[in-house]
């Protein structure tokens, strides 16, 4: 069955905070407010600098901005995604985030894929799923996935990312998940990844998914990787 939300007696719940040069930092659940608002900030600073989507030139295709802007509203819907908030001033603003989701070993989400450029973008991370078992690797039948973890420009060397990234931990085990898993198609989130004590499992260029017949440079041999850290 699909997982379900499980709530505590408090939401949303806080996974880290702490201060920095005079200003607090929070990073907790996204809560339903602020979607719209999330969803602005991935089609504004994901979309225009992501690897595969920048390749695809998803941002000149409307059809594709509507409709992975769709697929953002459907994953954050589910209740399982990170916030990371900047207060300054007596105000509370939405600066990173994370759209996370439970995925369950045999079962798949039918979720339209809408858009010629999106859908390019999307095969690529299906075709690497593909190519190792993450269930079978960590031994678990359910697991944190995500996709779409973004910084706004503005604060970006904040090392937002790795925080955001660590707090899945929290997030994982409140809901009694054990494992996550990610494809990271950026050398830099990969990096953060590496440093944050995932592992790669499986890797390929993106030149091979031209090969495939997607819509891809035939000679980039930039590396898309599928990763995955274990909650012990």
């Amino acid at each position: 069955m699909p997982h379900k939300r499980i709530y505590g007696p408090t939401y949303p719940v806080v996974y880290d905070k702490w201060e920095a040069d005079g200003v607090n930092w929070i990073i907790q659940d996204l809560p339903p407010e602020d979607d719209e608002e999330a969803v602005k900030i991935l089609v504004d600073n994901l979309c225009p600098d992501e690897t595969l989507c920048a390749l695809s030139e998803l941002m000149k295709d409307p059809e594709s901005v509507r409709g992975i802007s769709e697929f953002w509203r459907y994953y954050l819907n589910e209740r399982m995604s990170l916030g990371c908030y900047v207060e300054e001033g007596g105000t509370k603003k939405l600066v990173a985030l994370n759209v996370c989701l439970v995925t369950c070993e045999g079962e798949h989400d039918e979720v339209e894929i809408v858009g010629e450029k999106w859908k390019n973008v999307y095969d690529v991370l299906c075709l690497m799923e593909e190519k190792e078992d993450a269930f079978k690797y960590l031994g678990l039948d359910k697991l944190l996935y995500a996709m779409g973890l973004v910084v706004k420009r503005e604060y970006r060397g904040s090392k937002l990312g790795a925080k955001v990234l660590a707090a899945r931990r929290g997030l994982a085990l409140s809901q009694g998940l054990k494992g996550t898993s990610t494809v990271f198609t950026g050398i830099a989130s990969q990096k953060v990844a590496y440093m944050c004590g995932f592992e790669c499992i499986a890797e390929a260029p993106i030149k091979h998914f031209a090969e495939l017949g997607l819509k891809y440079p035939k000679d980039d041999e930039t590396l898309i990787k599928l990763m995955v850290k274990k909650f012990e």
